[in-house]
């Protein structure tokens, strides 16, 4: 092949920043994945037992309240 065939047929110039970094684009190093992954798992994980915390005391509040309801109907004959 030629380099004239190489050639893009557009007439825009490729623009290439000096200041663009590999880990901007998802180019990293596996190592590098896995300690960002350590990294944000205690924490992530931690937020997660925190909402499903959350949801049972949602759940519980409500079983209450229709327990309350249940009762108070039955008291009123």
């Amino acid at each position: 092949m030629s380099p004239q065939n190489l050639q893009p047929t557009r007439t825009s110039p490729n623009v290439w920043s000096s200041r663009l970094e590999l880990n901007s684009l998802g180019a990293e190093t596996p190592g590098m994945e896995q300690a960002r992954d350590d990294s944000s798992r205690p924490r992530s994980s931690k937020i997660e037992r925190e909402i499903i915390w959350a949801v049972v005391v949602l759940y519980a509040g409500i079983i209450a309240c229709f327990a309350g309801l249940h009762i108070f109907g039955l008291t009123l004959g």
